[in-house]
């Protein structure tokens, strides 16, 4: 478990950092999936998720407030990875941004696959913090 915690912690932070300053960048890709989120929304979400997936990938390294950081890791992940699949799905060529500017890649069913392992290590830590007394 600990394992599991420190590595989906690392790629919330490096995911996180890569993305610091680059809010334009997020805020098309994330336009891009056409998921018909208003403008106003993607801009917070653009500005705020880097930081937060820190804070997230931070409180998963240090084992804070496990169940709390498990269950949001678990939804955020699960937020992504419908994001991606309905964007691949529909055959979109939207870059999944998932890794800063860098990561300009479109998404493909590999993207999802690999946010589905992600969402399972979050799942697993869900389960283990809440199973742990």
């Amino acid at each position: 478990m600990l394992l599991v915690r420190l590595v989906l912690g690392a790629i919330f932070i490096v995911a996180g950092a890569l993305k610091i300053g680059h809010a334009a960048d997020l805020a098309a890709a994330i336009t891009a999936y056409k998921l018909g989120v208003p403008p106003p929304l993607v801009a917070v979400a653009a500005v705020a998720l880097p930081p937060f997936e820190i804070l997230l990938g931070i409180y998963l390294v240090a084992g804070l407030w496990s169940k709390v950081t498990s269950s949001v890791a678990v939804m955020l992940l699960a937020l992504f990875t419908l994001a991606v699949a309905s964007a691949v799905a529909r055959g979109l060529s939207a870059p999944c941004g998932c890794f800063g500017p860098g990561d300009s890649q479109p998404a493909t069913w590999w993207t999802v696959a690999r946010d589905a392992v992600m969402l399972a290590g979050a799942v697993y830590i869900a389960w283990w913090s809440f199973r742990r007394r």
